[in-house]
């Protein structure tokens, strides 16, 4: 009973090694160091009582994280206590007398037509391509930087992988692992970034060959800068795969669930539940 929380942290970064994928695994280990190791290691597990959490929780809100993010660090932390609770330490957990945030609809701030080509026109080189690719495709970020040619193929694109923090790992889900079709308006970004990186081995690598980390520099020394520079909305890179399902939709071609496969999507809810504005067909 005088068991510090030290001692479930330790159980719990253990066990999660071998049941997470590895980014996962890597980002719960970077916030229990930040966040809960610092200010929570050394209290007795008795002593983590329910106002205790609500500070945690309400710290991070303050922080200005949204409540997705507050939500993971919600379910990090409960799984070190959960660990006592197995053990018979605790009678139950104490994070099921605070209440979740409701949560809300995620925003999408797709790109229309124009500007799509305001940015085509106004970039060029590998960029201008890495935006060709991603408003035909689709793709997570992680998945359009971690593609590589021999998964282009001539009429098919295959999705294998995804890549973040420097490595590459399998995609998100099972129905993430995919192959779209070479979508004529797609072929002119192909070839143009064949004559750049077709001699190399990842389709949009970094000028010393070697493979993005991430995006968060691509959005940073590219993107927003060509967003400001014309005065378009700020947003996400991540705006050009909701700029694809949105083309998709509308176009009138395509079923709801061909759309979701396309995107990855394990079920059609999330298409439904993200862009139901969209599918008018279908209300």
């Amino acid at each position: 009973f005088d068991t510090k929380l030290s001692y479930y942290i330790d159980k719990f970064k253990k066990e999660k090694k071998h049941i997470l994928k590895d980014n996962t695994y890597r980002r719960y280990v970077a916030l229990i160091d930040k966040w809960i190791i610092p200010k929570y290691k050394n209290f007795k597990i008795k002593d983590i009582k329910t106002s205790i959490l609500k500070d945690y929780l309400n710290e991070q809100y303050n922080l200005g994280k949204s409540a997705k993010s507050v939500e993971l660090y919600r379910t990090v932390f409960s799984g070190i206590i959960q660990e006592a609770v197995f053990d018979d330490v605790l009678p139950n957990n104490p994070f099921k007398n605070i209440k979740r945030k409701a949560k809300v609809k995620p925003k999408i701030t797709p790109l229309s037509a124009k500007e799509v080509r305001i940015l085509l026109d106004n970039s060029s080189g590998w960029f201008r391509n890495y935006i060709g690719f991603a408003t035909t495709l689709g793709l997570r970020s992680g998945e359009l930087i971690a593609l590589k040619w021999i998964d282009i193929k001539k009429d098919e694109i295959q999705i294998r992988r995804t890549r973040d923090f420097n490595r590459d790992t399998p995609p998100k889900t099972a129905s993430s692992v995919r192959n779209l079709p070479m979508f004529e308006s797609l072929k002119e970004f192909v070839e143009s970034q064949r004559e750049i990186s077709g001699h190399l081995e990842y389709v949009f690598p970094r000028k010393n060959g070697l493979p993005w980390s991430d995006t968060q520099w691509i959005a940073k020394y590219h993107w927003y800068p060509l967003l400001e520079k014309f005065k378009l909305e700020k947003r996400r890179l991540y705006e050009m795969r909701h700029t694809f399902a949105t083309n998709m939709l509308n176009s009138g071609h395509f079923k709801v669930t061909e759309i979701s496969r396309m995107l990855g999507h394990t079920t059609t809810e999330y298409l439904f539940n993200v862009y139901s504005t969209y599918i008018e067909s279908e209300k």
